[in-house]
């Protein structure tokens, strides 16, 4: 057994080679070349000095050869359409030319029982530098048309175009400029703002965590949020309307339970007909001695409530129109179980045993309860907020 669990990791190994040499040949029978490429390279750069990578080598060669031949069959097809919209594709064929011409530099050369392996390798340079031109061009022009459309959706279409110019293209023209330009003309300004229809004074602390936008965990790349200067220009305001306040009063229940229950007590000897019974060996038998306990227990529940009613509004600046109305409840309850009791502890049930590790919680303030309830609150107003944003 023990021969067979040393060899189990290089079992393991051997498949995982035999495994991916498979995958490899399929790939470039089927006509993937370039994943041929990718497997086959991957799994001798592991390797490269030994027996299970060298095996690669022919297939590092093949893929490549037909890889390269492949791309720029199909390059050479889109430059001769002059299709704009083949750009991108002509950029990431290129891309891949270059790539993995790279990754066979260590390799060109080697020998492979006696026999050279020598790669096609040629320079790319020129092509891609005509291809990265025109697939940028092609992007800034299409960012500034969307830009001019002047709306939100034209801004967020124009920021993605010049953030891929950007990657392909650093610092293309001003770019990066226009990327700022878009970022802002595509993102909605938004008010937020609270109000309070009820008699009841809102915590302070409440206010300021419900205005706080950076609590919220809000992953918005679209929508800002602001609080002050109400005069200024926002696209959208949200209103946070609070219609009812209440908060009841402490309550405290005590109910009395009892309980009795027969456990047992230790052991006795066993009596029959007023004689010990024995067992074959002459010793006397012992059995379980049962007694009957009793338990009065006392549990008090202490329990306070608040609920908070509101209205959750959002309107269109631009247009001058409630687009939300919606009604939004909280609720917030807190309590306390202690239990106290008289007689003979083991008669208690397991729940009312628990209950005597608890301890008495002083009742939350009312400031307190309605900060607890609006946790609640905020939670449903950031649901709405991310359906919308």
């Amino acid at each position: 057994m023990k021969l067979k669990f040393y060899f189990l990791p290089f079992i393991f190994f051997i498949l995982t080679n035999c495994s991916t040499y498979k995958d490899a040949n399929s790939s470039l029978v089927s006509g993937d070349f370039h994943n041929a490429f990718t497997l086959s390279y991957n799994k001798y750069i592991k390797s490269p000095t030994e027996k299970n990578g060298i095996k690669f080598l022919p297939l590092i060669y093949d893929s490549y050869s037909k890889a390269q031949k492949a791309d720029e069959a199909r390059l050479k097809e889109i430059q001769n359409l002059s299709n704009p919209s083949k750009y991108e594709e002509a950029y990431i064929l290129i891309n891949n030319l270059q790539d993995r011409q790279k990754c066979i530099v260590g390799i060109d050369g080697k020998s492979i029982n006696g026999k050279r392996i020598n790669f096609n390798l040629k320079d790319y340079s020129l092509a891609f530098k005509e291809i990265q031109e025109k697939y940028a061009d092609f992007l800034y022009n299409e960012g500034q048309s969307f830009l001019a459309l002047n709306d939100k959706n034209g801004g967020q279409d124009a920021y993605y175009r010049f953030k891929k110019l950007e990657s392909i293209y650093p610092n293309y023209k001003d770019t990066r400029n226009l990327i700022n330009v878009a970022k802002e003309q595509g993102t909605y300004k938004v008010f937020v703002q609270l109000s309070n229809n009820t008699n009841v004074v809102i915590p302070i602390m409440l206010e300021r965590d419900l205005l706080n936008f950076n609590s919220y965990g809000l992953d918005k790349q679209w929508a800002e949020f602001y609080t002050r200067n109400p005069n200024y220009a926002y696209d959208y305001t949200i209103q946070l309307s609070f219609e009812r306040v209440f908060v009841s009063p402490e309550k405290e229940k005590v109910e009395v339970h009892k309980f009795e229950k027969e456990i047992v007590d230790g052991q006795t000897e066993l009596i029959k007909n007023g004689e010990k019974v024995k067992d074959e060996n002459g010793k006397v038998i012992m059995v379980d001695k049962y007694i009957t306990v009793k338990s009065k227990f006392e549990e008090i529940y202490r329990v306070k409530e608040a609920i908070i009613l509101a209205r959750y509004y959002l309107i269109n600046n631009n247009k001058d129109e409630q687009v939300i109305s919606k009604e939004l409840s909280s609720n917030f309850v807190f309590s306390n179980y202690v239990g106290n009791y008289t007689g003979d502890k083991r008669a208690l049930d397991k729940d009312y045993l628990k209950m005597l590790d608890n301890r008495v919680i002083p009742f939350p303030s009312n400031e307190q309860m309605i900060f607890d309830c609006g946790q609640d609150l905020k939670l449903k107003l950031k649901r709405e907020i991310k359906n919308i944003f």
